[in-house]
């Protein structure tokens, strides 16, 4: 069975390795074999190759955090799992791997006829937009949100899940050419990242502010979302791709009385709200609601390929033929 092996941290594309590992073994009492078909390579996964993730397995090692795959074969009191049906795999588990076996408590059965390659992305991102809109703010319909990288991935699941709370949504692109990707997506305002954007928000939107702001970026993007903010807004912070500290005024934290927050799909305090919002998702995406734009796919051999892509940006997938026996 062929896998995606982690040898060394750092430079992911020098220590990740297209290498033979073994085959699982047969299920047992409430375990399934399931055969992976499609894994996206996330943020999470290049900082884990890095060794700067929260999660440092052994080398040499798997790596992968989220994908879709088909039963093959099921151990007994697996409950509604049959051979055959697709599901999502749990994180945590490194599934960049043909075949694994899993606890059937720790899947989600996903619709049929939705597209695999969407429903590969759905165990991190639709969870992770679902919890940022329910559980640090009671948001009201009608209720202004503004959200950074709002052309990324994740982007596209918290715009989701707010329309269908009856939230309003200004994005913030760093390029200008994103910003009618970023209004066909569903933003009601979208507006370039820089210094002129609380400015022009307030020429759209008069004395209205959004109650809650969602930082992708930190650095000076930190700061920038946190001035739109009204009084007694809520910011939470749940990525960082600059790398880059929160650059925040301490003044807007002051006179605004604002909250700042940090999120993390790892915590176990929302461990219980991700199946429902993994389930949801797949029936978005079955009904055309939302969906991934895809850069590239490749096979899994092609693991160094797949990873220089995924650093160059855009969403990649590596496809698997673990289903295929």
């Amino acid at each position: 069975m062929k896998a995606a092996v982690l040898t060394t941290y750092g430079d992911p594309a020098t220590g990740l390795e297209y290498r033979d590992v073994p085959e699982p073994g047969k299920p047992g009492v409430g375990q399934v074999l399931v055969g992976v078909e499609f894994a996206p390579i996330n943020f999470s996964d290049i900082l884990v190759a890095r060794g700067l993730y929260p999660l440092r397995p052994d080398l040499p090692s798997v790596i992968g955090n989220e994908g879709v795959g088909r039963v093959l074969e099921t151990g007994q009191q697996v409950g509604d799992l049959r051979v055959g049906v697709r599901v999502a795999l749990p994180i945590g588990h490194f599934v960049w791997r043909e075949r694994m076996l899993l606890p059937a408590t720790d899947l989600v059965l996903l619709p049929e006829g939705a597209d695999p390659r969407q429903l590969a992305m759905v165990s991190i991102n639709p969870p992770s937009a679902h919890i940022l809109l329910e559980k640090f703010l009671e948001l009201q319909q009608g209720d202004w949100i503004a959200i950074n990288a709002a052309n990324s991935s994740i982007a596209r699941w918290i715009i989701g899940f707010a329309k269908q709370k009856g939230l309003r949504i200004v994005g913030l692109a760093r390029r200008a050419g994103a910003l009618d990707e970023v209004r066909a997506a569903g933003c009601d305002l979208s507006l370039l990242d820089e210094d002129s954007a609380l400015g022009k928000m307030a020429e759209a939107l008069g004395i209205v502010r959004p109650r809650l702001a969602l930082d992708a970026i930190g650095g000076d993007a930190s700061g920038r979302l946190t001035k739109l903010l009204g009084q007694g807004g809520v910011f939470v912070s749940y990525a960082a791709e600059s790398f880059a500290p929160m650059a925040i005024s301490p003044f807007d934290v002051i006179f605004n009385d604002l909250t700042l927050r940090g999120f993390s799909i790892g915590n176990p305090a929302f461990a219980g709200l991700i199946p429902h919002a993994i389930r949801a998702a797949g029936q978005m995406i079955a009904a055309g609601e939302v969906s991934v734009p895809i850069a590239a796919t490749y096979p899994l051999g092609e693991i160094k390929a797949a990873i220089a892509h995924a650093l160059r940006g855009g969403k990649v997938l590596l496809k698997l033929d673990g289903a295929l026996r």
